[in-house]
């Protein structure tokens, strides 16, 4: 796996939220993973002070209960940055994992090494800063979603978004995702496929 091609990526998807950013003195050097289809990038409770960036495939972060009832928070397509803020930065388990749903290949830095390096690159901390807002923005759309929206509405939206995962995840985990049961899910796919809307697509 070529290390510059993949460094490369990285420096482009930055390069959309601020230009002028001088990677010349950004002496960082990235680990490479191989995800095949299923694979996890950590594991909940891993201490991992790293920050990934997925450069190409699809992963899920789930989480499991004490009570061994497993909950799929979020989906990220590549190219983009995941992982744990909290593990990264305090060094703490993280409270998730995060698994390959296709194949998939990510790069890793140190984050204290990735810090210092932005520290001292205003342009490259001003494109942090401005995706860390376009999370910020995602996360309040979907609580939003979750609050105002009907299950059914979350549920064509969720296939909308991610068309390849609708035969792919489990009903649980699609379930879990959408913040319902299994039970009320098959309801759903069951009243869409009846009708003649054009969502029926399933």
């Amino acid at each position: 796996m070529d290390k510059a091609c993949l460094k490369k990526q990285l420096e482009d998807f930055f390069g959309r939220y601020q230009s002028g950013i001088d990677w010349s003195g950004l002496n960082l050097t990235p680990e490479v993973h191989v995800l095949p289809k299923g694979e996890t990038l950590f594991r909940q409770g891993d201490c991992s002070t790293r920050v990934y960036f997925l450069n190409t495939g699809l992963v899920r972060y789930y989480s499991v209960s004490e009570e061994g009832k497993e909950y799929t928070q979020t989906l990220a397509k590549a190219p983009r940055i995941v992982g744990s803020t909290r593990a990264m930065t305090m060094g703490l388990p993280a409270q998730f994992s995060i698994e390959a749903l296709q194949d998939s290949v990510a790069i890793s830095f140190h984050w204290p090494s990735f810090f210092e390096s932005m520290k001292n690159n205003l342009a490259f901390m001003q494109a942090y800063a401005l995706f860390l807002t376009d999370i910020f923005i995602s996360k309040e759309e979907k609580e939003s979603m979750m609050v105002k929206h009907s299950a059914t509405h979350r549920y064509v939206t969720f296939c909308s978004d991610f068309p390849e995962l609708n035969t792919v995840l489990t009903k649980q985990q699609i379930a879990s995702y959408l913040g319902i049961t299994p039970v009320a899910l098959s309801r759903i796919r069951a009243r869409l496929n009846d009708s003649e809307s054009p969502e029926k697509t399933f």
